[in-house]
């Protein structure tokens, strides 16, 4: 069984040169998740491939799954970042389904950091519970030209999320292959925008 310590709230960085600390243990996760399994990285290796104490990297991260759990939540973010601003669309489907297909293809690039990320937010989730991180939920919505959401285009902006994580969880565990992975968050995106944003609208 997964143990990732005492149970307790991150630290923020309050400074450039703390943000920039935490920069440094995201990159130098990053740079390591991609060369081997997530069991055979250490806290310590990260630490030291980022230049930072090891009680530094504790400060941020309570565990190495907090690092990765971050990793992904820092790629949601750099996603949102390149889409730039949110053109109108006459297909929602479509733009969220290249939204989020684009999304899959970056994330499965490299196996092994693609597993580690999407199974240390399961054990992050698993052990802290609801995050109240909406960013993928709200780049769907802008993708999709949703300004004033009710709720049920949370819901369904929610259903892509989830059904997308599942997609990707099912890939890092040898389910599907890549071009599988994408078909289906298309599918996904399809059957649930096509409908769920429409009748929302009504």
């Amino acid at each position: 069984m997964v143990r990732i310590g005492q149970r307790r709230s991150p630290a923020l960085p309050s400074t450039d040169d703390q943000e920039a600390r935490r920069t440094a243990i995201l990159l130098a996760a990053t740079r390591l998740g991609r060369t081997r399994e997530i069991d055979r990285i250490a806290a310590q290796e990260i630490a030291g491939e980022a230049g930072v104490a090891l009680r530094t990297l504790y400060r941020y991260y309570p565990s190495k799954y907090h690092v990765f759990a971050a990793v992904l939540g820092a790629q949601v973010a750099a996603l949102a970042h390149r889409a730039g601003p949110v053109q109108p669309t006459a297909d929602p489907a479509e733009a969220v389904g290249d939204l989020m297909a684009g999304a899959c293809r970056n994330l499965l690039q490299h196996h092994h950091l693609a597993h580690a990320m999407i199974t240390s937010t399961q054990v992050v989730r698993a052990h802290a519970g609801a995050t109240g991180d909406h960013a993928m939920r709200d780049l769907i919505l802008a993708t999709a030209g949703v300004v004033h959401p009710t709720e049920g285009h949370l819901r369904t902006a929610r259903l892509v999320e989830q059904v997308t994580f599942g997609v990707l969880t099912w890939t890092v565990g040898g389910e599907l292959d890549a071009s599988q992975a994408v078909a289906d968050v298309r599918l996904a995106c399809r059957s649930l925008i096509g409908h769920g944003f429409g009748a929302a609208a009504d």
